[in-house]
């Protein structure tokens, strides 16, 4: 390499002149919607032409425009390349047309003549709205244009790569269905119709965003659920005025109460059967077309408690994970708020050879309590975050590298007390075993909010900000219901539990706070073997 080369960057040279990107502040003039009241046409050009023009044919590569001769009338059919399925439309749709005998004038053909002995597809709609045809294209179907038929025909030809059955990732369990959603709607449903079995789920499909026309599914028991819930539902999820919604995750940030709420108050599931349980007690689920996960409409704060898993376990084995869980929420929440508050203002409750070790680790770090527990806070944050975000086999490595390898070296150089690593690390534990994720996201938050109240007043500020947040969460309400309930009254519990399991053969009634149409569950013996003869 020649030294000028070498050298070129940092010596002087003269400006040259060249043209420069800039982008364009240019605003969009296709803002406002087309008109979803345009009818089909009878020309069969006119019909082309507005065809083109939606789908800006010819730019768009993947838009399909097929032109047919069937029965000597002019003819086309319109699909998106990749999204449907090209088997079933050679053969259930351009041959049948293609072989139709030839058509005089005087012969009556109409689109159900077409649908009934010619379109050999069993999910064939008739349209006269241009608008039905182009929502059709866009989810996978395809629209058939015939010379001098006022309507269209739309066919769902659906044929995309689709992911299949998977096992659940984030709700796992050892017991009970090992089935989790994935991101084709219909599979969703037909995954919760055959747990449930029952020609009273409804299914009711709903649209949001202007422009990407999502399709929604709204789950409930006609029978069982409160029609003012479904209602309730059914009118925030229509009144959800944005153009494009992606995951049904936005959905529900779109219709929660409270947005800056520091507890979610809509739980989410990616498992059918605890989806279908929801709906027999009388619940509202909505599922979205490319998420695999499931809304579940209301839920309270001991629900957001409770795992898959102790539905399908003996009453002990439930009890007791559960009083794990709970055990451990309540560290990962109180544990270093406590351990402050305890060595800055409480020292007297500290056994005094616990108290000599404390001291004695501390000796020559250099930093105060408050400080090294939000750098050990921080840093376990950040390891958190980047092994989520790893690839899974350098995510283990991560642990053991930010875990164990900088942990003591951080001790060796008397950054921070052995006992704060201990602390610190137990409360990560512990973070680990709450079985909502989002209700882990309010332990965390939570958690950083007693720390600071441990370090400035001790227990009376963990105290104070404990009542406050409890009296908080009393004055909230979820679609109507308290989300305190049934905490604060056991019985609308209707028998499901509230902190703790109870056995099956006793849930005689469902939730009473859902107020449901049919309170039963299942009847005071349900258990017949037990009766006396």
């Amino acid at each position: 390499m020649d030294i000028k080369d070498f050298l070129s960057p940092f010596l002087y040279r003269e400006r040259e002149e060249k043209e420069v990107f800039h982008i364009e502040n240019i605003k969009n003039k296709n803002k406002n919607p087309p008109d979803r009241k345009c009818a089909v046409s009878g020309d069969i050009k006119a019909n082309m032409n507005y065809i083109k023009s939606r789908f800006s044919v010819p730019v768009n590569s993947d838009v399909v425009v097929r032109n047919i001769n069937a029965g000597g009338r002019k003819g086309f059919i319109v699909f998106i390349d990749g999204m449907a399925d090209g088997d079933v439309i050679n053969k259930a749709i351009i041959e049948p047309l293609v072989s139709m005998p030839e058509i005089s004038d005087d012969d009556d053909i109409t689109a159900d003549n077409l649908i009934e002995k010619l379109i050999w597809h069993s999910q064939a709609k008739l349209t006269d709205n241009m608008q039905d045809v182009v929502d059709e294209i866009n989810f996978g179907g395809c629209g058939v244009f015939i010379d001098k038929i006022p309507l269209a025909v739309s066919l769902d030809t659906k044929g995309w790569a689709t992911r299949g059955i998977d096992k659940p990732e984030n709700e796992q369990s050892i017991y009970g269905p090992q089935e989790a959603f994935g991101e084709m709607i219909r599979t969703n449903c037909s995954l919760v119709r055959k747990i449930l079995k029952n020609e009273r789920l409804i299914c009711e499909s709903l649209e949001v965003g202007n422009v990407s026309r999502t399709t929604c599914i709204l789950l409930y028991i006609d029978d069982v659920a409160n029609p003012s819930l479904v209602n309730e539902v059914r009118e925030r999820i229509n009144g959800i005025d944005m153009d494009y919604v992606i995951s049904v995750e936005e959905v529900s940030l779109m219709i929660e109460d409270n947005s800056f709420s520091l507890t979610t108050r809509i739980m989410s599931t990616e498992r059918p059967d605890r989806t279908a349980r929801a709906l027999s007690e009388g619940r509202v689920a909505v599922i979205m077309n490319g998420s695999p996960k499931a809304l579940i409409f209301p839920t309270n704060a001991a629900e957001l408690t409770h795992s898959a898993s102790d539905a399908y376990m003996r009453v002990p084995y439930a009890n007791m994970s559960r009083t794990v869980r709970l055990i451990a929420m309540f560290i990962s929440v109180f544990l270093p708020g406590l351990y402050l508050a305890s060595t800055l203002y409480h020292k007297e409750l500290i056994p005094t050879y616990l108290l000599y070790s404390i001291s004695a680790s501390r000796e020559n770090v250099p930093f105060s309590s408050l400080s090294e527990m939000i750098i050990m806070e921080l840093s376990f944050e950040i390891i958190r975050e980047a092994s989520i975000r790893v690839p899974g086999p350098i995510g283990s490595t991560l642990g053991i590298v930010g875990g164990l390898i900088l942990g003591q070296a951080a001790v060796d150089a008397r950054i921070v007390s052995p006992i704060m690593i201990i602390v610190v690390a137990l409360t990560g534990i512990c973070s680990f075993a709450v079985s909502d994720y989002s209700l882990g996201w309010t332990n965390r938050i939570l958690r950083l909010v007693f720390i600071f109240l441990g370090a400035v007043s001790g227990f009376y500020a963990i105290a104070a900000g404990t009542f406050a947040y409890l009296v908080y969460l009393c004055a909230q309400s979820n679609f109507g219901i308290p989300f305190m309930s049934p905490l604060m009254n056991p019985k609308n519990s209707g028998g499901q539990g509230t902190l703790f399991v109870k056995p099956i053969w006793k849930k005689e009634y469902r939730p009473k706070f859902l107020k449901p149409q049919d309170e039963r569950y299942e009847p005071d013996i349900s258990r017949k073997w037990k009766k006396k003869k």
